[in-house]
């Protein structure tokens, strides 16, 4: 564990200076989500509580994320990384979580995945809750897709066979190329969905003249930052830069820092748009 801790401390600075943006984007996430609910609990406003759980949910599920990666960080000494990853104790072969014999590192590292994974659907459909209740009753149809499509998302990725895959920074489940493909599309379609409807809500109001399109335009950008930064912590930066952007090659920990900043100012953006301070206020065009 020794040698754990020293190479976590040996870590690039500007990875580090991720997990501090993941620290504190937890500690934001919660405390706004437990002010919201407290709120909710005087006004009785459904858009407050729906809210609110995407942000104690989302907070959850960043926690849980950290606390898979603090597991295998400080209890598997990485001995080599090239051209294999060798490890003590020994990364076990692809399998389910119902092949794991006992309870060890990894599959201690899994329930953390797993409670992540669980949280950030959860906080993904309280997102949906919350964008379609500034639709009339009728755009409630828009709940039913993304609903079933994080419920599918989260039975594939809690019975399918995966494997541990160290990148040299960070620790992941993955699965079959073809199972990630498809875990993608279940889990980006509901994530994008959030945004791309207040995209709608905001020309919308632009179109009929209204203030507030300015308050949901601070909205959707919040929302988009948000959507990337779930979209990269997900593909995997080492993804990104080898199959989409091999230009950035070398640029992997940037790449994650970034998204992690992301969520780190999530909440922040969001506590403006939604609460909207009175030095926001004109910018927004909130009158009251």
């Amino acid at each position: 564990m020794q040698t754990s801790i020293m190479q976590l401390a040996d870590r690039d600075p500007i990875e580090l200076l991720g997990i501090v943006f993941v620290a504190i984007g937890i500690i934001l996430f919660l405390s706004f989500g437990f002010r919201l609910l407290l709120s909710y609990q005087r006004t009785e406003k459904k858009q407050t509580l729906y809210l609110a759980l995407e942000f104690i949910f989302g907070g959850l599920g960043m926690f849980f994320l950290l606390i898979e990666q603090v597991i295998l960080m400080l209890s598997v000494e990485v001995i080599a990384t090239t051209p294999d990853i060798i490890t003590d104790p020994s990364i076990p072969p692809m399998r389910s979580i119902f092949q794991y014999s006992s309870i060890d590192v990894f599959s201690a590292g899994w329930a953390g995945a797993a409670l992540a994974w669980i949280s950030s659907g959860i906080a993904i459909i309280a997102a949906v809750f919350f964008v379609v209740s500034f639709f009339p009753d009728k755009g409630r149809k828009y709940l039913i897709p993304p609903i079933i499509l994080i419920l599918v998302y989260l039975a594939l990725i809690l019975v399918s066979p995966f494997h541990w895959n160290f990148s040299g920074s960070d620790w992941s489940p993955e699965h079959d190329p073809t199972i990630n493909i498809i875990l993608w599309i279940l889990f980006f379609i509901p994530l994008w969905s959030v945004a791309f409807l207040f995209l709608y809500l905001t020309i919308s109001l632009f179109r009929r003249g209204s203030p507030s399109w300015r308050r949901l335009c601070w909205i959707f950008i919040s929302q988009t930052l948000l959507s990337i930064a779930f979209t990269i912590e997900i593909v995997n930066p080492s993804m990104i830069t080898e199959y989409l952007i091999p230009a950035l090659i070398g640029s992997e920990g940037i790449i994650a820092t970034v998204s992690r900043f992301f969520l780190m100012i999530y909440p922040v953006l969001m506590w403006i748009g939604v609460l909207t301070p009175d030095w926001a206020k004109g910018m927004l065009g909130v009158t009251s």
